[in-house]
């Protein structure tokens, strides 16, 4: 199976084309500062339920958006949570990464787009 892209352009560029890119700009903005939230509190705690609560809620909106990658990573931290895999520290640690790319990305293309 093939990694999933970084960004799914289609996606951030059809919620472009219906809502606009400023629009588009402020909930990117409003994701970006929750993705930080999100990763740290999965970060600091010790507990998996929390953990997978959050990457739960970082998978929808990363999808929301087109960042597939990073929907996938929060997935795979939700996914060692719900066992409470010791995989789930990298785990976790691989979904820090794929957010510090995915975020420039959508930057990127909303500054395209605008």
């Amino acid at each position: 199976m093939s990694e999933p892209p970084i960004l799914d352009t289609a996606v951030l560029d059809d919620l472009i084309d219906h809502i606009g890119a400023g629009a588009v700009r402020t909930i990117v903005e409003i994701f970006i500062g929750e993705c930080h939230e999100l990763t740290a509190a999965m970060s600091a705690s010790a507990d998996p339920r929390q953990a997978r609560r959050a990457a739960h809620s970082l998978k929808s909106s990363a999808g929301q958006l087109g960042g597939a990658a990073l929907a996938e990573a929060a997935l795979a931290v939700e996914i060692a949570a719900e066992s409470n895999s010791p995989d789930l520290p990298r785990r976790i640690t691989a979904l820090k990464e794929c957010a510090a790319v995915t975020e420039p990305a959508l930057m990127a293309r909303l500054a395209g787009r605008e």
